[in-house]
């Protein structure tokens, strides 16, 4: 009879242990993804507050409230001069869409050789 109460409370630690570990386990994964949603949240503002991305959602932001502009606006006049005038402020908003892209892209690349200079430096 002994030996089955010392089998009994070896079974209740070993539960005890295993339930221990298991809470211990739980307890690592909630840093782990504590962690990396901190990691993530910085690296997101970081992206997002880079003077490339600023400059194209500006310049979005831009184009955008351009187009709204004209389509809530009502029409002046019905004559020719109404029609002629929306091709042209639509290119002038091409144009300017254009420009940013290009901007970006330069921007991107100057970033990116001073990046690789930087490297090269450092060996």
């Amino acid at each position: 009879m002994m030996s089955r109460d010392d089998s009994s409370e070896r079974g209740l630690k070993s539960l005890s242990a295993q339930i221990h570990e298991a809470e211990m386990q739980v307890l690592a994964c909630r840093r782990s993804v504590r962690l990396s949603a901190g990691t993530l949240l910085h690296k997101t503002q970081q992206h997002m507050i880079a003077p490339s991305n600023l400059l194209l959602a500006g310049g979005i932001g831009f184009i955008i409230g351009e187009l709204m502009k004209l389509r809530s606006s009502p029409p002046a006049h019905a004559s020719d001069s109404g029609g002629a005038e929306m091709p042209r402020i639509s290119g002038m908003l091409m144009d300017a869409l254009h420009m940013f892209n290009k901007v970006s892209s330069l921007y991107a690349a100057v970033r990116a050789s001073s990046n690789a200079d930087e490297t090269r430096g450092d060996h």
